[in-house]
């Protein structure tokens, strides 16, 4: 499904002339016009999973649209493109109802779109094998059950498990695309279904893992049963055969995850650490990385805390999280000697990228 915001001008809308003058870097990726509209296709190139929509009817009116499986970052920067397209036209900040368009279109907006696009997508797969993007990069992009599956979600799992994997599935370039002639043949068995009602499968928790933000704030990642059960499955799968290409490394952070809060599996310091370095050697070098960083500082079942092999695994990670961890190993002696000069460095390294810890840190001095 897409979000559109209406915008009504008597200007004329020129693409060219407000591009020119928009302070953000945007991209047409393609245009198009029928007898009424003409059609902008935009993206923000590094930001972007999905297009923005742009539509003149040639006379007073302008639609701006988001697909709502968009990446996070294009969620925060559709009120800026419509009010900045507001202020081309009529010389004025953009208000919905009374309200600023920031003021809308805010955290708890963004997270409403994102949990009814979910839903739409559960009820669709719950019936048909693919979710078309409705604005995608590439034609024909879908997310299917099966592919999903090789990430350990499924239709029980929690709204932001769904919507962060399909996000990385997109980012990275792995998403599946159909042809149109595949498209054509699908249309007819598409609407049959469409009409079937279905109960969207709801997502019940068995255990969540707190994470913050780069900014502090605290967020939650809630695994369910059947998480766990698809997660397993990959890892026994993975052990019996290692050359299977079909699991990723941001996946065996999730396994060595559940072994280290024992989530549907006993608490399981060993495997948790196996599993997070079979992620970092398949490239998940951010979670997994500072993950095991983080069991060997505090220790995981029978495995005791261990900082100088935290400090380790904290220097192989890309986290901002990890390079304020340094920063600590360095001013508390966790290899020797405390080191102040360098512990300094690695905060500002951290506090570069606005981690919240290193920004603290630094304030002290």
């Amino acid at each position: 499904m897409v979000y559109t915001i209406t915008i009504s001008s008597g200007k004329k809308f020129d693409i060219d002339m407000f591009l020119s003058q928009f302070e953000v870097d945007m991209k047409i990726e393609m245009e198009g016009y029928d007898d009424e509209y003409d059609y902008f296709y935009l993206l923000r190139p590094g930001f972007s999973t999905s297009m923005f929509l742009v539509a003149s009817n040639r006379k007073d009116e302008i639609s701006v649209s988001i697909d709502m499986l968009a990446s996070y970052d294009d969620y925060k920067f559709f009120p800026f493109i419509t009010d900045c397209i507001n202020i081309y036209l009529n010389g004025e900040s953009l208000k919905i109802d009374g309200k600023r368009v920031y003021d809308t279109l805010d955290e708890e907006w963004i997270a409403d779109c994102i949990g009814e696009e979910v839903a739409m997508l559960k009820s669709t797969l719950s019936v048909f094998h693919k979710y078309y993007q409705e604005l995608p990069l590439l034609p024909g992009t879908y997310v299917s059950m099966k592919q999903l599956t090789d990430f350990g979600v499924n239709l029980h799992s929690s709204t932001p498990r769904i919507y962060g994997y399909i996000q990385y599935i997109l980012r990275k370039g792995l998403a599946l695309t159909s042809t149109e002639e595949e498209i054509m043949a699908e249309q007819e068995t598409f609407y049959e279904l469409s009409n079937i009602e279905v109960d969207v499968p709801q997502h019940i928790s068995i255990g969540r893992v707190k994470s913050w933000q780069i900014d502090g704030s605290e967020t939650w990642e809630s695994y369910s049963k059947e998480d766990v059960d698809i997660l397993v499955n990959l890892s026994v799968k993975y052990v019996e055969n290692r050359d299977i290409s079909d699991i990723y490394g941001v996946v065996m952070n999730d396994i060595g995850t559940i072994y280290q809060e024992g989530i549907g599996v006993e608490i399981d310091g060993e495997k948790a650490i196996f599993w997070y370095e079979q992620a970092i050697l398949h490239g998940d070098l951010l979670y997994a990385a500072s993950n095991l960083g983080d069991l060997y500082r505090k220790g995981c079942g029978k495995v005791k805390s261990s900082l100088s092999k935290a400090f380790d695994a904290y220097m192989h990670s890309k986290d901002y999280y990890a390079m304020y961890r340094v920063g600590q190993a360095y001013e508390e002696g966790w290899i020797g000697k405390p080191d102040i000069d360098e512990a300094m460095r690695w905060y500002r390294k951290a506090a570069k990228h606005g981690h919240h810890l290193a920004i603290k840190r630094l304030n002290k001095q």
